[in-house]
């Protein structure tokens, strides 16, 4: 009989996300993120220029969430998260799409048949066409005239509801907020 060696078998062990560094700056985060949502009005974007300006939002956006999480001060809405998904919170959604839009080489999950789109593909739906496309058993779609729908895979990411509500919560929890008036 053949024995396996498990000397260098560990058990997975989940982390906690990374803490920011300290010399983080919040408020340079929080003008990043507000100027890439100005960008991201135009309408003569590419769609490649789109996909970047949003992947450099959702890495500044993620990096602020996670600074209000490891300073106890999370911000947990879930209005207007699909309650079937893994994603219960603003913070988790956003950690969701992040990781998703940097690890462009990750393979479909688990279970995904061979004939299945890629489960992190970006699509974006601008204004109310909420069947605007199916991406295997999943409608894409934008149920708002007032928004655009991100798409990571499953995960929907709205720019007003979700983006804008985060970094104006987030420029008031760090002291960033412009003034009244």
């Amino acid at each position: 009989m053949h024995t396996m060696n498990t000397d260098n078998v560990f058990p997975f062990e989940r982390r906690a996300p990374p803490s920011p560094p300290a010399d983080f700056d919040a408020g340079q985060a929080i003008r990043t993120c507000r100027s890439l949502m100005q960008s991201l009005g135009q309408y003569d974007l590419s769609e490649t220029v789109y996909e970047a300006c949003v992947l450099m939002l959702l890495v500044n956006l993620h990096d602020l969430l996670q600074t209000a999480r490891a300073s106890g001060r999370p911000l947990v809405f879930g209005d207007y998260i699909d309650p079937k998904e893994d994603a219960s919170n603003i913070t988790e959604l956003v950690a969701k799409c992040r990781n998703a839009a940097c690890h462009v080489w990750t393979k479909p999950a688990a279970g995904q048949s061979p004939g299945q789109s890629a489960g992190y593909r970006f699509y974006r739906v601008a204004g109310y066409c909420p069947r605007a496309t199916q991406l295997d058993d999943k409608v894409l779609g934008c149920d708002y005239h007032d928004d655009v729908a991100i798409y990571y895979g499953r995960y929907r990411l709205y720019l007003k509801r979700h983006v804008l509500r985060a970094i104006e919560e987030l420029a008031v929890l760090f002291g960033t907020a412009p003034a009244p008036g």
